[in-house]
Parts: structure tokens; sequence; C-alpha cells
């Protein structure tokens, strides 16, 4: 009697490395949109309980009007930590450069539409200057853009106090302006969140920032070209940084250099707690937008419940070390 002997059929599939592991991405990025979306929801419910007056079109309003400049932020911060730059604490000098460089065109009576262009472009020059000292001087994200940050905030303030932009320019009746029950604000910031995670999920860019961000050795072996990627990670991020700028100039009559920073703690917490990990090459923005709209709630729920507006700062830092520890659980987890 012979035992019968198993042997693989050769043209039955076999399992991917690559599906299972998008498979399992999947279900985290699933994971990560159901548990932003109970605690919101939780937070809500229990602001309505305290003061059934949470839920009004005040209260919308004022949160959509947080979630628009503060999102789009979060998107240029989500790009950079996407393709392996870890973090960009130049970000809200970026938007005071962009905001600045609008307005005083639009004072010198440039057309709305090219001072709109030329923040984006401010923007964008910046990012690519980061980009620039860190490619090719070899030297941590981090670093350089903190000291870039200091530096530009500095010349900011060398160069002016305050910046205001001209009341009856249309730009400026733009920001005020609102559509659908929404601020006019909140549409670009919910149409930068959308292409964003297209152009990440379906485009050569978007696949080769993955790359570089996820596993850059593999990626210089396939033929990437890493300084181009991120050169193009960082002048991007700026550009989208640029337009964070523009809504900012929009709706701030008047600013001042250092008018940015308090939007540095709302953005970094919003990435890590979408689940954008600072290991580089996974993020999705869907999540990053409901991240966004949770901690634009908190400071209104605040208000609501009679406490001062230092403690959304509070709880936005305690959940910003959750979920670093969240993000280095995950990354020691994935190295087994």
């Amino acid at each position: 009697m012979t035992t019968p002997t198993l042997t693989a059929d050769p043209a039955a599939p076999r399992p991917s490395v690559r599906t299972s592991r998008s498979d399992a991405g999947s279900r985290t990025t699933l994971r990560d949109a159901l548990s932003i979306a109970a605690v919101w929801f939780l937070l809500a419910a229990a602001t309505t309980i305290v003061r059934p007056d949470f839920l009004s079109s005040q209260s919308l309003l004022a949160i959509t009007f947080t979630m628009a400049i503060s999102g789009v932020l979060s998107v240029a911060q989500g790009i950079v930590v996407i393709g392996g730059g870890l973090l960009d604490l130049s970000l809200p000098v970026s938007l005071v450069v962009s905001a600045w460089a609008t307005v005083t065109l639009l004072a010198a009576g440039v057309p709305d539409l090219l001072a709109v262009v030329a923040g984006i472009v401010a923007g964008a020059a910046w990012g690519l200057l980061n980009g620039l000292i860190i490619v090719f001087g070899k030297l941590n994200p981090i670093i350089v853009t903190l000291a870039t940050g200091f530096g530009g905030l500095a010349i900011m303030m060398i160069g002016f106090k305050s910046a205001q932009i001209p009341s009856g320019s249309a730009l400026r009746a733009f920001g005020l302006g609102q559509f659908l029950g929404l601020p006019n604000i909140f549409w670009p910031m919910l149409a930068i969140v959308v292409l964003a995670g297209l152009a990440i999920a379906w485009t050569r860019w978007g696949r080769r920032l993955t790359a570089v961000g996820g596993n850059p050795q593999a990626a210089r072996a396939r033929g990437v070209s890493l300084r181009r990627v991120r050169l193009a990670t960082f002048s991007g991020a700026g550009a989208v940084a640029g337009l964070a700028g523009v809504l900012f100039a929009s709706v701030t009559p008047s600013f001042t250099p250092n008018a940015g920073a308090s939007y540095q703690l709302i953005v970094i917490a919003a990435v890590i707690l979408a689940g954008i990990s600072l290991s580089g090459g996974k993020g999705n923005f869907l999540v990053l937008l409901l991240s966004v709209g949770f901690l634009s709630t908190i400071p209104v729920s605040i208000a609501f419940f009679g406490l001062p507006p230092a403690f959304a700062l509070i709880f936005q830092g305690a959940l910003l070390i959750i979920a670093v520890g969240i993000d280095g659980f995950r990354i020691k987890r994935g190295a087994r």
C-alpha cells in the first residue's frame, strides 16, 4: 500500500504577500476610521447631553470653519509623512508666508487670481527650499524644518508687524461667504482631501511617493530617483500649505507673523491620529478628514462645556501622545 503524496497544483493560485499586506492595511484603515468616527460621535453626544443647543447650524459652521484651514495643512503634512519626510515643522510659517504674499499683492492692486496663484507658488517655493536643504545636505527633515521655521519667522517679524487683506477684494468676499450652509473655505479643503487621496492611490507620483516613504532602498533599486521624489514631496506639500495660506488670508482681516503657530499641534495630531505612520509609506486621506473633523470639534465642545479654551490644547496634546504610542506599537508589531 502506498501513501499518497500531496503535491501543489502548479496552476493553483498562490497567496501573494503583497495582497495579504494590502488586506491587512485595508483592515487597519477601516479600524482607524471606525474608531475615530465612534469617538467623534461620543464627543458630540456628550456635548449634546450637557448642552442640547450644541446641535445647531452655528456649531456646524464653527466646526467646518476650523476644519478648513487645518484640514488643508494636514494634507500637506500627510504628504510629507507618507513620503518618508518624518514631519515638516515649518508648515505654519509657510502658511503665513503665503498669506502675506497674497495680501501684499492684493494691496498693490494685483488681480485676485494672480495674487492667489502667487500665494500658492510662495508656499511651493518654501517647500522646495526645505527639500533642497534636506536632500543635498542629507540632513534630518525635522531639524531642517524646525530651523527654517524659526528663520522664516524671524525674517517676517523684521519685515512686518501685521498684514491686512483689502476689505473690498474678491478673495475677502469669498472668505466671508457660504455655500450650501457651510463656509466657502470648507469646500476647497474637501476637494484637496479627495484629490490628494486619489493621487496617492492612482497616480505614478503617488505610487512613487509611497514607495520611497515605505522602502527607499527598494524604490531606488527599481529605478526611482529618491532626490526627485523628495523634492517633489516637499514642494508639493508647500504648494498645499500655500493654498491654506490663501484661505487663511481670506478669513483673517489682520494677522501677525506668528499667526500660524496655533495650527501646529492640531495638524500633527490629525495626521498621526489618522494612522499616517511616521515610518512613512502609508496613509489614507479620507481617514485624515475624519481625524481633522474630530479634533476641530473639541474646541467647540470645550466652549459648550464652559471650560477655558486652553483645555482644548490639553485634550489634543493627550490624543497626540496616545496616537504616537499606537503608531510605535504598530511599527514594532510590523517588524516582527
